[in-house]
């Protein structure tokens, strides 16, 4: 068995991708070990099982991370490959930096969104609404519902995602480790599914995710003052992130 650790800035696909990962008959792709609230994995919660116990999780998050791996050995031992995800905001930033980076047992798959404009609309969507997943099935989202664009609040969370991103990239970098770089919109695309693949060393399928884009809207309806959102992104030379991520690629 071979280990992976998606490590991803928020709302960048990671949970389509895992996902995608998880219908792989080959892989499974837990999602947020680290989640401030639980851990994600597909194990039991009712068998008081010492790696469901988030207060001993954060005690040591790398003696944490070393035990759940080697009860995957056991657990999921008919399993090639083995994952789990591990975003780039709050605390688990700092795991995903200090423990999850140096650890070279894992192969990294490091996912970011160039659109920062398209990342903090579908951010602050999801916090002002509670809405962070939509089903294929589920109705379309709330389009009545607009919220306030706030320069420095933007400028201060893209430049701590760009600082973060490029600290994990570094770090591998300088280790010398392996590691594949997905942008948001490869997610999308079977061509950069199939890199995914390739990193693990499976045979590429034809896989969708359950979930679906969030927001189907041009990101400057999804303001009250878009006029103040278009004037901030011709001053930092990015207008074209006003035509946010465009449209998924064809299936073929």
């Amino acid at each position: 068995m071979q280990h992976f650790a998606v490590v991803a800035m928020s709302r960048s696909g990671s949970t389509r991708l895992c996902e995608i990962l998880d219908t792989h008959p080959a892989v499974i792709c837990h999602h947020e070990l680290f989640h401030q609230h639980e851990v994600q994995a597909y194990l039991p919660r009712d068998r008081g099982l010492e790696l469901m116990d988030r207060e001993r999780r954060d005690a040591d998050p790398a003696a944490f991370l070393r035990r759940f791996l080697d009860f995957a050995q056991s657990r999921f031992r008919d399993t090639a490959r083995h994952g789990f995800k591990v975003l780039l905001n709050g605390e688990q930033g700092r795991v995903a930096l200090e423990v999850v980076c140096p650890m070279e047992r894992l192969g990294k798959i490091v996912l970011r969104r160039d659109n920062l404009l398209a990342w903090y609309t579908s951010r602050q969507l999801a916090a002002e609404t509670g809405v962070w997943q939509r089903g294929r099935d589920a109705p379309p989202d709330d389009r009545d519902h607009k919220i306030a664009f706030d320069p420095q609040q933007f400028f201060a969370a893209a430049g701590q995602r760009i600082v973060m991103l490029r600290a994990v990239v570094a770090r591998l970098r300088q280790s010398g480790q392996r590691f594949l770089e997905l942008e948001y919109g490869e997610t999308l695309a079977p061509a950069g599914l199939e890199k995914v693949w390739q990193f693990l060393g499976v045979a590429p399928i034809r896989a969708e995710s359950p979930t679906s884009k969030l927001n189907t809207r041009a990101l400057l309806d999804c303001y009250v003052n878009p006029d103040e959102v278009r004037s901030a992104m011709l001053a930092v030379g990015r207008p074209d992130w006003l035509a946010g991520d465009g449209a998924a690629p064809p299936a073929d």
